[in-house]
């Protein structure tokens, strides 16, 4: 069973990088928040912040795209050991039922807040991480955040159509890598 775990966990890390990298020249949408995700809700809460650690750090120091600055490297890993959290808090709600057609439109809903939530923490935490650590006033940190609102709207929108869409699709079709 320790072996099982140790397996899934490091295979559910490497899928949620190839993830983040998937859509990586299209601004605005991606698959790692969502893959975080349903792996907290597969593998647990200890599981999911550790894959949400990991699969981000790796994402983060490898990009293409460039090596964060460290404040936001350090938001970035934070904000999706949270979404890998928020998964594991979440994952008694997806338990197989008889009435799964009776629940679907409630967990679809419910999967729409909850990635437009991890998705507004995450940009929220990342928009501020650097005018934080340069000791911006708090004026100049609101103006951060207004600048950044174009971003955040695409990307809440994108993330809420994926957890609403794909995620339940996913959650169904490996109802057995959940852990007991």
């Amino acid at each position: 069973m320790k072996y099982r775990n140790i397996t899934r966990t490091a295979l559910l890390i490497a899928l949620c990088v190839v993830l983040g990298y998937l859509f990586l020249p299209i601004p605005n949408l991606e698959m790692i928040t969502a893959g975080i995700f349903v792996s907290g809700i597969w593998m647990g809460i200890r599981s999911g912040l550790l894959i949400g650690f990991v699969a981000e750090a790796i994402f983060s120091t490898t990009n293409p795209m460039g090596f964060p600055p460290p404040p936001l490297l350090i938001a970035q890993v934070a904000a999706m050991s949270l979404v890998g959290l928020s998964g594991g808090l979440l994952r008694g709600l997806f338990a197989p039922t008889n009435s799964a057609q009776q629940r679907e439109w409630p967990l679809r809903l419910l999967l729409a807040i909850t990635g437009l939530a991890v998705t507004l923490l995450y940009d929220f935490m990342t928009t501020i991480s650097f005018p934080l650590a340069a000791g911006f006033s708090w004026q100049q940190i609101r103006i951060a955040l207004a600048m950044g609102i174009p971003f955040m709207a695409m990307h809440s929108i994108t993330n809420t159509i994926i957890f609403s869409l794909a995620v339940p699709i996913i959650i169904n079709r490996f109802p057995s890598w959940r852990n007991p």
